[in-house]
């Protein structure tokens, strides 16, 4: 079953990441701007970083076309997700927890829930809350259609290549799992149901209100269940409303009602052009909700 929704809450929360969409009524040469954050280039920016080294799976050896001397995959493709569904798989098994129901704020192509379906046999409802009509149609594409589609690249800073992307091998292992997608910011009353497992992965340093944020997430979360919370702490005026919200460790939203299970760092890297990728460190906390306040 999949089941659709468009909303825009009046709490705006983005990632907005300003070296991958362009300026206001700006394109890139050949790069359309229709999406309000995201655009081309930053889509395939997530692509790679995602799903290349799946690209390389299905059998697709050709590398990848660039300006500049060729450019290994290595410095290409993140095991970010790889490695946050891991820290998630194990602080889940240290309480001997088997969530059900799942939520994930921010999926951008959805390859952390395909991390989790795939190790975590209990899953079997994913609701996924993304703003991006670009994102959140193609995480449709690779993960619920399982049909070929785009996968676009960067050949340069202002030019995209492109190959196909037979996903169905991807979307057969999600097949089990009864999908809802959800096109709007995160909010109190985006969501009605309480989920056994929360996860929201470098959202928060481009939000309005982190702390109404992380308050929408705990609601969201059920009694027993985690919530997974991470950012890259790169706090800035242009998003915040209230500079006090800006904590120097995610921790300090937690409190009463609330257990840490596990904390990690670890890179978050996503290409610019060719040559050129942003690095970042990004923190991540396990909390088990023991207590309504």
């Amino acid at each position: 079953m999949l089941l659709v929704y468009n909303g825009w809450p009046d709490l705006f929360c983005s990632r907005l990441w300003r070296a991958l969409c362009a300026p206001k009524n700006e394109g890139l040469k050949g790069i359309i701007v229709d999406d309000f954050y995201i655009n081309q280039k930053g889509l395939a920016a997530y692509f790679e970083m995602q799903w290349l080294d799946k690209l390389r799976e299905n059998g697709v050896t050709e590398q990848l076309d660039s300006k500049s001397k060729r450019v290994p995959d290595s410095f290409i493709s993140s095991a970010h997700s790889q490695n946050v569904a891991r820290f998630i798989i194990n602080a889940l098994g240290c309480e001997n927890i088997s969530p059900k129901t799942v939520i994930e704020i921010g999926p951008a192509l959805g390859r952390n829930s395909y991390e989790l379906i795939s190790n975590v046999p209990s899953i079997n409802s994913v609701t996924v809350v993304e703003p991006s009509q670009r994102l959140l149609s193609n995480f449709k594409k690779i993960l619920i259609d399982g049909a070929k589609c785009n996968f676009p690249y960067i050949k340069s800073l202002d030019e995209l290549g492109n190959f196909e992307f037979d996903s169905s091998s991807i979307a057969e292992i999600c097949a089990h799992v009864d999908f809802t997608l959800i096109e709007a910011p995160f909010s109190h009353g985006v969501v009605d149901d309480h989920f056994d497992l929360t996860i929201c992965l470098n959202v928060l340093d481009q939000c309005e209100s982190p702390k109404g944020l992380v308050e929408a997430l705990k609601n969201a979360t059920a009694l027993n269940g985690v919530l997974i919370l991470s950012c890259t702490y790169q706090w800035s005026k242009k998003h915040l409303k209230v500079d006090s919200e800006a904590v120097d460790d995610i921790n300090d939203y937690f409190g009463d009602g609330w257990v840490q299970l596990s904390e990690d760092e670890n890179e978050y890297k996503v290409r610019f052009n060719e040559r050129y990728s942003l690095l970042f460190l990004s923190h991540v906390v396990a909390y088990k909700k023991i207590g309504v306040l």
